[in-house]
């Protein structure tokens, strides 16, 4: 399964991504060191060019002192925005808001996946953690060692330094909320 961002955000990411880059005085080699990606992803990034992860894209936002929000979405909006797309169209991730607050930064996103599709996500930095609340469908939660299972009603909350995986076991379409909570850029 792929955890890449669908084209629509690419326009965003590489605009925003350039001009906080130049806006900082720093070279595509120093931006590119300091969020641990290669130039030469970097340079495709900045071209809208690169499917890039939603790891890759939060490293680069920390990375300028951005929130993830700030680095995906057009400036000065705060619309929904789809930030991942699996390989089945029925498989997708969407930012509805985020929330920056006095040393954190907030987070809500509308979740879907396929039945048999799953998302494989990268460990965060320490002190993110979230919630989880399923609308719909079954979903199969491994985090911390261990698998959890929840059903429409359902709620989960951890941390996610330790990386994480979605599963949708079912033969339904899982639908479900995610609240993350991280500390803020900078």
């Amino acid at each position: 399964m792929s955890e890449h961002t669908p084209l629509q955000v690419f326009s965003h990411v590489a605009r925003n991504l350039r001009e906080a880059r130049q806006q900082r005085g720093l070279s595509q080699e120093k931006l590119a060191a300091s969020a641990e990606v290669s130039r030469r992803m970097l340079v495709n990034i900045e071209a809208g060019a690169s499917n890039v992860s939603i790891a890759t894209l939060d490293r680069l936002a920390s990375a300028l002192g951005l929130t993830f929000s700030e680095l995906v979405r057009a400036p000065g909006s705060d619309a929904p925005v789809r930030v991942w797309q699996g390989d089945s169209s029925d498989s997708h991730a969407t930012l509805l808001h985020s929330l920056a607050l006095a040393g954190c930064t907030l987070e809500l996103w509308q979740w879907q996946l396929a039945p048999g599709d799953s998302y494989l996500a990268a460990p965060d930095p320490a002190g993110c953690g979230e919630i989880v609340e399923v609308h719909s469908g079954t979903l199969q939660l491994a985090y911390a060692g261990g698998e959890h299972t929840l059903q429409a009603g359902d709620t989960a909350g951890y941390g996610t330094e330790h990386g994480y995986r979605y599963h949708n076991p079912g033969t339904s379409l899982l639908r479900f909320q995610r609240s993350i909570v991280m500390p803020a850029p900078g």
